[in-house]
């Protein structure tokens, strides 16, 4: 009885094997990180807060961007025709027309990246099979991005100067640093700006809390 029991079991339980599915999950990473995109976002950001438009209220603007060679080109127009709007231009998609031609050129729009540690690089003993593994007391690795934006706007049809931004430029930063292998803590514009519009705690400031709460206890 026993071993007709056992044999049942087995059979029902071979069969659901057979019939039972498998589900694997796929992961991909898009070509350019997430962190790069608001590296640069956040500097563009911040550039064209450092920009005074000239009276636009109630007049027709055209956006010429034949000069404005750079990456995330969208991004830059599509704040650009915002901040413009924001300020009651009515922007428009023919120079024909416009009482305004606001001119944007680029200086650089991009990212770098550094890394610094403080500690032993790993050395080999001469004439002998023996390597001194590599020791990193302190190490940071930072991604910053940078833009560079230009200005200028003319009287569509007399071609007579009205506005001269100049060069406005600012910078965006990322960083992770650890200390024995512990970490990475966490800092930067970015990350800032992520904390403050998802209301997250980075590891950084979670650390910070936990000492705070050790010392009153």
């Amino acid at each position: 009885m026993n071993s007709n029991r056992l044999i049942n079991t087995v059979a029902i339980l071979t069969v659901a094997f057979l019939i039972s599915g498998c589900t694997t999950t796929r992961t991909t990473d898009t070509a350019r990180t997430g962190m790069e995109q608001l590296l640069i976002s956040n500097a563009i950001d911040q550039t064209l807060d450092k920009v005074a438009l000239p009276q636009v209220a109630g007049r027709k603007v055209f956006v010429d961007d034949k000069y404005l060679e750079a990456v995330d080109k969208g991004y830059i127009l599509g704040s650009m025709r915002q901040k413009l709007m924001s300020a009651g231009a009515q922007v428009v998609d023919a120079k024909e027309g416009s009482d305004m031609t606001l001119e944007i050129f680029s200086g650089g729009v991009g990212t770098d990246n550094v890394e610094s540690y403080v500690g032993v690089p790993g050395l080999t003993v001469p004439g002998m099979p023996v390597e001194i593994p590599e020791v990193r007391v302190y190490e940071k690795k930072s991604q910053f991005g940078t833009a560079k934006l230009g200005m200028v706007a003319y009287a569509t049809t007399t071609g007579d100067l009205l506005y001269d931004n100049g060069r406005t430029l600012a910078r965006a930063d990322d960083s992770n640093w650890s200390v024995m292998g512990i970490g990475p803590f966490q800092e930067g514009s970015v990350r800032e700006e992520v904390m403050r519009n998802t209301g997250g705690t980075d590891f950084t400031a979670r650390v910070a809390n936990a000492a705070d709460d050790l010392k009153f206890r």
